[in-house]
C-alpha cells in the first residue's frame, strides 16, 4: 500500500497508480476542491487501485500501516516526518520529493527522525539520464519499533502560503 500525502494535483500518487496497477494507492488530501479533482481523474482514468480520501495525515494516524508514504511539496521534513511516519508499517519507507535543500532538511530533521524510530535516512537522486535535473528524494526507513513521539499535529497558529506552507 502507498499513501500519497497532500496529493494536490496527483503527483506522484496518480502517476504511480497508472504505472503500477499492482499497487494500492491512497491519495490523502485535505482540501475538498482537490479531492473532487482527484476523484474525477481517478474515475476518468479508470484506476480501480486508487482511493481518494479527504483528510490530513495527522487525522488518520493509526488507521494505516503503509509500505510507502510519498509526499511532494507538503512541508519541511521536520514537520512532514511527524505526519508521515505514523502511517508506515515497521520497515516502511517515506519518500519525500525535495529540491536543492534536501540534504539540509535531512540534517535539520535528524532528531525528529530518531524520535520516531527511523533506522535509516538518506538523500537519493533519481532519474539521472531520464530527466534534467534529476529528482531529489529524501528516503527514510521506519524502524521495527518506533518510539512514541508527537504525532506531528499542529498546535496554535497555522502557517499559510510561502514555499512550504500550502493553503489547505
Amino acid at each position: 500500500m502507498v499513501i500519497d500525502i497532500g496529493s494536490g494535483a496527483g503527483l506522484p500518487g496518480v502517476v504511480l497508480a497508472i504505472m503500477r496497477t499492482d499497487l494500492s494507492v491512497t491519495l490523502l488530501e485535505p482540501l475538498l476542491r482537490r479531492t473532487v479533482f482527484l476523484q474525477e481523474c481517478v474515475d476518468l482514468l479508470g484506476l480501480p487501485n486508487v482511493v481518494v480520501r479527504r483528510a490530513r495525515a495527522e487525522e488518520v494516524a493509526g488507521e494505516y500501516a503503509a509500505d510507502i508514504v510519498t509526499a511532494r511539496a507538503v512541508a519541511p521534513l521536520t514537520r512532514l516526518a511527524g505526519w508521515a511516519l505514523p502511517l508506515l508499517r515497521p520497515d516502511g519507507e517515506l519518500l519525500a520529493l525535495k529540491g536543492e535543500r534536501a540534504a539540509a532538511e535531512l540534517e535539520e530533521a535528524r532528531l525528529v527522525l530518531e524520535k520516531f524510530g527511523v533506522r535509516a535516512a538518506e538523500v537519493v537522486h533519481v532519474g539521472r539520464g531520464k530527466v534534467d535535473p534529476p529528482t531529489t528524494v529524501v528516503r527514510a526507513v521506519a524502524g521495527t519499533a518506533p518510539s512514541k513521539g508527537r504525532s506531528g499535529s499542529r498546535r496554535g497558529g497555522r502557517r499559510r502560503g510561502g514555499a512550504h506552507g500550502r493553503k489547505r
